[in-house]
């Protein structure tokens, strides 16, 4: 009888345990990275990489606290070319979650066969949102890419709330070597691992291992920004909102890609006409990225091919701010109408850079009314979106000012929404990773990431900027 208990007991164990739900393994999610989503109010978009190409990954999302959830769309893999044998890149994953709530908490999980990656949360902000902060950062190409992850650190350590970042052209020094990437998510992980990136395509991101001019194979693979780029220009250029604030990034690259896109400037600037319609219609504020400047870095500050494209756009739609880069320098235009100072114009602002490259033959133009060359250090620069206004303030990587300047830019609510929790400042990890201690990251400093690549061959002189 005192042996019947024992073994219903074991048999009990046994029949409730069948019971209890297996446990799937947590997988884990290389370089998950969140990249700026149509609308921040009602979309959120994020990227992978895996070695496999499996096809089996699926996104789910739901608002906190629900048990209802949706399937985001997913992309297939996508690999660029296998340059190096030595340096094979991963494939990358985009998914993209549509028609969110604004102003509400989400949270999404990314799974495949082998399980799950558990919940990350996020927060959707109000389209009418008009006070937050964006850091600005251009050129992040190097020769050691730790330099520009103290440039990312020191940043982000100033200002943690800010809501997303951009790096405006150049982010490696040669966009198809997969070691120069791989040293770039790296070092970029303090910025990634808290909020959205805003990639812009730089001319080096279109040179082979051979420093030819080549289609931007890599660069593409790996940001999946939003659809609708001008004809043929998937991925190369784009558009977003972030509050009440429209972003229009560009693809400059004309010397580098007219041959593969005979028609690249007159579909991108078709593109542009309507694009900036469109957020004028809604009641958009706007400002636009673009790598290459939009006039000359000589003195007299002629508009290039960029300029002549899209500089009457800027005019037409009363853009007050635009971004640029290639140049290494800061420089503040006074406003410009026309390619000519004039009250009411567009304000040019030369990110300078935020890597470890840095020139000497850039000048002051007779329409700056600010600059400065960072020879001595890697720098990078704060947009302060207010009700009002759009506040550049451009600082030194040790914090030390180098210029403020307020534009006017009012916005067209008139009242002020300000970024509420969970928003810019929320500062949550989107990644599953042990980090460096962030006090200790200035001492982890390697030697040098020069390029081992086995194609890699050396820069010529010819190719610097």
């Amino acid at each position: 009888m005192k042996y019947n208990h024992i073994i219903a007991g074991i048999l009990s164990v046994f029949w409730c345990a069948s019971l209890m739900p297996v446990l799937a393994d947590t997988i884990p999610v290389n370089n998950l990275v969140q990249i700026v989503a149509s609308d921040s109010a009602t979309a959120k978009t994020v990227a992978w990489q895996d070695d496999s190409g499996r096809r089996d990954y699926t996104v789910t999302y739901r608002q906190k606290g629900s048990r209802e959830t949706e399937r985001a769309f997913v992309t297939n893999p996508k690999r660029p070319p296998v340059y190096d044998a030595d340096w094979v890149p991963p494939y990358t994953y985009g998914a993209y979650m549509q028609g969110l709530r604004p102003d509400t908490d989400y949270e999404y999980e990314i799974a495949d066969g082998d399980g799950e990656s558990g919940w990350f949360p996020f927060h959707t902000t109000t389209e009418q949102l008009n006070r937050y902060e964006v850091l600005v950062f251009s050129d992040t190409q190097s020769s050691d890419y730790s330099v520009w992850g103290q440039t990312a650190q020191s940043a982000y350590e100033a200002h943690p709330g800010a809501a997303f970042f951009t790096v405006v052209g150049d982010l490696s020094d040669n966009g198809q070597s997969w070691y120069q990437w791989k040293e770039w998510y790296e070092n970029t992980d303090i910025l990634t691992s808290y909020m959205p990136i805003a990639p812009v395509l730089g001319n080096h991101e279109a040179y082979s291992l051979d420093w030819k001019f080549c289609e931007p194979y890599t660069y593409k693979a790996l940001f999946p920004v939003p659809y609708g780029a001008p004809e043929g220009q998937s991925r190369l250029a784009y558009s977003f909102d972030y509050g009440d604030v429209h972003y229009a990034a560009l693809n400059t690259d004309y010397e580098e890609l007219h041959e593969l896109y005979p028609d690249m400037m007159e579909h991108e600037v078709t593109w542009l006409d309507r694009d900036l319609a469109d957020a004028q219609k809604r009641g958009k504020r706007m400002i636009v990225l673009m790598h290459r400047p939009a006039v000359t870095a000589t003195y007299r500050a002629l508009p290039d091919i960029n300029g002549t494209y899209f500089m009457p756009l800027f005019d037409k739609y009363h853009v007050p701010l635009v971004f640029t880069a290639h140049e290494h320098c800061y420089a503040r235009t006074e406003p410009l109408i026309d390619g000519r100072p004039g009250t009411g114009g567009t304000t040019y602002i030369s990110t300078g850079r935020a890597g470890t490259e840095s020139y000497t033959d850039t000048v002051k133009r007779y329409c700056d009314a600010a600059y400065y060359n960072p020879t001595d250090q890697p720098m990078y620069l704060v947009l302060d979106v207010t009700p009002d206004s759009f506040v550049v303030t451009a600082y030194k990587m040790d914090g030390a000012v180098i210029d403020t300047a307020s534009i006017a830019a009012p916005s067209p609510s008139g009242n002020t929404v300000t970024a509420s929790a969970g928003t810019s400042s929320e500062k949550k990890k989107v990644r599953k990773v042990v980090k460096k201690p962030a006090e200790n990251r200035s001492l982890q400093k390697k030697n040098s990431t020069k390029d081992p690549s086995s194609l890699q061959k050396e820069k010529p002189e010819r190719i610097q900027k």
